[in-house]
């Protein structure tokens, strides 16, 4: 394999050795796959695989864009184009955040853990009540967020202001005359 990729015979070659299965079914059974998620999203269809993500169809719409070698205008005809939405579960995998599948049939038939009842969930925070109370902690809380933006704009104005701090060295440079390069410098040597 390929550093960074994996293509179908080594996918063909990786499900084979995951399923203890012989290649030549393995092959058959990726080939079978892929071929019924074309034809279900060339037909329209979504499909959902939990936890790896949903193949679909998405229109684009004509547009025009511009030729990059010659700048020219062209229009782009509306198409049809297939679309990947990964899964949480996929995701998480990718980013390092969960374990691998169990490898075997049995591990994946096992029960899972049991939901915590009820009583073991965190309560849900409670809405703010409509009323007139609530209204105005609103009000107040606006009118805290607009002082806030008064100051910081006030702030920086007063730092706007005032000159940057600078050292010696750059004192002696910007009293210094700039030095003239190019036609200016001979010009100057020649008294022009």
């Amino acid at each position: 394999m390929e550093a960074g990729r994996m293509n179908r015979s080594e996918l063909v070659r990786a499900v084979a050795e995951r399923a203890g299965g012989d290649e030549a079914v393995a092959r058959r059974h990726v080939d079978a796959v892929f071929e019924a998620v074309m034809d279900a999203v060339s037909a329209g269809e979504r499909v959902v695989v939990t936890g790896f993500g949903a193949f679909d169809r998405s229109s684009r719409a004509a547009r025009s864009a511009r030729n990059p070698r010659t700048g020219a205008p062209v229009e782009v005809p509306a198409a049809l184009v297939p679309t990947f939405r990964f899964g949480q579960t996929f995701r998480n995998r990718v980013a390092g955040t969960t374990a691998p599948a169990p490898a075997s049939a049995a591990e994946a038939a096992a029960p899972a853990e049991p939901a915590p009842a009820a009583e073991d969930a965190p309560a849900q925070a409670k809405k703010p009540k409509k009323g007139k109370k609530a209204a105005a902690k609103k009000e107040g809380a606006k009118k805290a967020v607009a002082k806030k933006a008064v100051a910081k704009e006030a702030a920086a104005k007063e730092t706007a202001v005032k000159a940057p701090k600078k050292g010696k060295k750059a004192a002696a440079a910007e009293a210094a005359p700039k030095k003239k390069s190019g036609k200016g410098k001979a010009r100057a040597k020649s008294g022009k």
